[in-house]
C-alpha cells in the first residue's frame, strides 16, 4: 500500500482489511453454515448418485451446530468401479475463521492420474472424526480385502480403519516413514536405503538393503520390525497396492486446494466441485476419440521395458512358461499364463516387465494383452463417463431430511487462532535440505551445488 498508493496504514489494518475483503467477495463465514443445507440439497438434486452427510449437535442455548459434512460425488462414486482399489486418506488443516480439517480419500485412474472420490470437514483428526469419515466412505468403497489404504501414520487414522474396514490391508506412506527415520535417527543414508528397500519388489533384494541399514544403524532395523514389514514394504504387503508406495496423490490434491481452504464452507465446496468438473471434463475431451488400446502412461510404461529388454537370451521351459537372462546373467522364469515373473514386478503391477516382454516376443504374445484391463482405454473412459453439474435451484424448500427442514445451523464451536494463517506447510528436515541444495548455485560460473567460492574456475 506504501509503494503503490502511498497509503501508511500498519499492518495488521492491512491484513484486516483483506479478510473484508474476502468476506466481501465469499460471502460470510456464519452466514456460509445457514446456507449449507439448502446447498447440499441443490447438489444431490443435480448429481443423482451423489452422497452428502450432515452431522450436526443441539447446544442448549444455542441450536443446532455445525459438527461433520462428508461429500462424494456421484460421478466419483461411479468410477470408482474403474480404478485400482487403492484409497489413499489424508487430512488438512482449514484456515477459515472456524477452522477445522479437511479430510480426503483419492484413487489413481489407469493413467496415473488424481482421482478424488469423497471429502469431509470435521473439527479436527480424531478418533471420532476419522471413523465417522470411514463409515460414510464405506457405502461405496466396500470393507473387502482386496481394497488398500495408504496414509501416513496417524493414530486416529489406525483407530478408525480397525473399526470399519478390519478385512482391507493397510499401508504406511514412504515419505512420512523416511520423515519419521530422519528424525529419530539423524542419518541422512537411512532415508534413501528405506525407501529403496520400501519399494523393492523381490524378498532378497529387500534383505539385502535391510541388512546395510541394520549395519549403519541396529536401533533404526529395530524400529522398522516393531512397525511390522508388511506394513510399509512391498515385497512383504499380502496385498497389491501396485505403484502407489506414498500418499503424494492427497498431498497434491492438498496442494490444489491450498487456497480455498480458507474460504467459508459453502464457496469452499465449490470451488471442489468446479475442480472436479473441470478436470472431469478435460480428460473426458483428451480421450473421446480414442476406444482401444492402453492409457499414455502405461504405453510410456512399456516402451520403457521395452528397450531394457534388447539382448535377454529367452528359453523356453514348458507352455507359456520361459526362462530369460538379463545382460548382468541373472535368470528368471516368466509364466504368461499366470502373468508372473519371478521378479515380482509383473504380477506386482499388472505390467509386463522386462523379462515378461522379452517372453511375449518369443512366443510371439500381443504384449498388451499382457495388462490388466484397468489400464486400458475403455476403463480410463468409464471412469469419466459422469457429469459434474452446478447446484440447481429448487422451487421447494426441501432440505436432505424431513428431520432438518426447519433446520437453522450455527458454526461450530471452534475458532482459528490468533494471528496470520499459514500458507505453506512445514518442510521436513529432508525437504529442506534438497530445497537448499536446488538453489544454491555458483555467481560465476553458474553451476548447481556450489557457490564462488569453492567454484573450480576461481581456483
Amino acid at each position: 500500500m506504501r509503494g503503490d498508493h502511498a497509503v501508511n496504514i500498519s499492518y495488521w489494518k492491512a491484513w484486516r482489511s483483506r479478510e473484508a475483503a474476502v468476506e466481501f467477495a465469499k460471502g460470510s463465514c456464519g452466514a456460509s453454515y445457514q446456507s449449507l443445507p439448502n446447498y447440499l440439497q441443490r447438489l444431490i438434486e443435480a448429481n443423482p448418485g451423489t452422497l452428502a452427510h450432515l452431522d450436526t449437535e443441539y447446544v442448549e442455548g444455542v441450536g443446532r451446530r455445525f459438527k461433520y459434512m462428508f461429500i462424494a460425488m456421484g460421478a466419483s462414486v461411479k468410477g470408482f468401479e474403474f480404478m485400482r482399489k487403492v484409497v489413499v486418506i489424508d487430512g488438512t488443516h482449514l484456515r477459515g475463521k472456524y477452522a477445522g480439517c479437511l479430510l480426503t480419500a483419492s484413487a489413481q485412474d489407469g493413467n496415473y492420474q488424481i482421482y478424488p472420490l469423497a471429502f469431509a470437514v470435521v473439527d479436527g483428526e480424531n478418533d471420532k472424526s476419522w471413523e465417522w469419515f470411514f463409515e460414510k466412505l464405506s457405502t461405496f468403497v466396500p470393507n473387502q480385502s482386496g481394497v488398500v489404504f495408504v496414509s501416513d501414520r496417524h493414530a486416529s487414522i489406525y483407530q478408525g480403519l480397525s473399526k470399519v474396514y478390519p478385512n482391507a490391508g493397510h499401508c504406511a506412506c514412504i515419505v512420512h516413514l523416511k520423515r519419521n527415520i530422519r528424525t529419530n535417527f539423524r542419518q541422512r543414508q537411512l532415508g534413501y536405503l528405506v525407501s529403496k528397500a520400501a519399494r523393492a519388489f523381490r524378498m532378497g533384494m529387500f534383505y539385502e538393503t535391510f541388512a546395510e541399514i541394520s549395519s549403519i544403524n541396529q536401533a533404526c532395523a529395530d524400529y522398522l520390525i516393531d512397525i511390522g514389514l508388511e506394513h510399509w514394504t512391498r515385497s512383504h504387503f499380502p496385498g497389491r497396492r501396485y505403484n502407489i508406495m506414498t500418499s503424494n496423490l492427497a498431498e497434491s490434491w492438498n496442494s490444489v486446494l491450498r487456497d480455498a481452504r480458507e474460504y467459508p464452507i459453502v464457496p469452499l465446496v465449490e470451488f471442489i466441485r468446479t475442480k472436479l468438473m473441470s478436470w472431469f471434463t478435460t480428460r473426458r475431451d483428451s480421450i473421446q476419440d480414442v476406444d482401444t488400446g492402453l492409457t499414455p502412461k502405461v504405453n510410456s510404461i512399456l516402451a520403457a521395458n521395452f528397450e531394457i529388454c534388447g539382448g535377454y537370451n529367452v528359453r523356453k521351459v514348458d507352455v507359456n512358461e520361459y526362462e530369460v537372462q538379463d545382460l548382468k546373467g541373472a535368470l528368471f522364469v516368466v509364466n504368461l499364463a499366470d502373468k508372473s515373473c519371478s521378479c515380482f514386478e509383473f504380477q506386482s503391477l499388472s505390467i509386463p516387465c522386462s523379462h515378461a516382454i522379452a517372453a511375449a516376443l518369443k512366443a510371439n504374445i500381443s504384449v498388451e494383452g499382457l495388462v490388466d484391463e484397468v489400464y486400458t482405454m475403455k476403463y480410463l473412459k468409464g471412469a469419466y463417463v459422469s457429469n459434474i453439474l452446478p447446484p440447481i435451484e429448487l422451487d421447494n424448500t426441501a432440505m436432505i431430511a424431513s428431520e432438518v427442514s426447519a433446520l437453522t445451523l450455527n458454526p461450530p464451536a471452534t475458532r482459528r487462532p490468533p494471528g496470520r494463517p499459514r500458507k505453506k506447510r512445514f518442510f521436513s528436515r529432508g525437504e529442506v535440505l534438497m530445497k537448499k541444495i536446488r538453489k544454491r548455485y555458483c555467481s560465476r560460473c553458474k553451476g548447481m551445488g556450489h557457490n564462488r567460492a569453492t567454484c573450480k574456475q576461481a581456483i
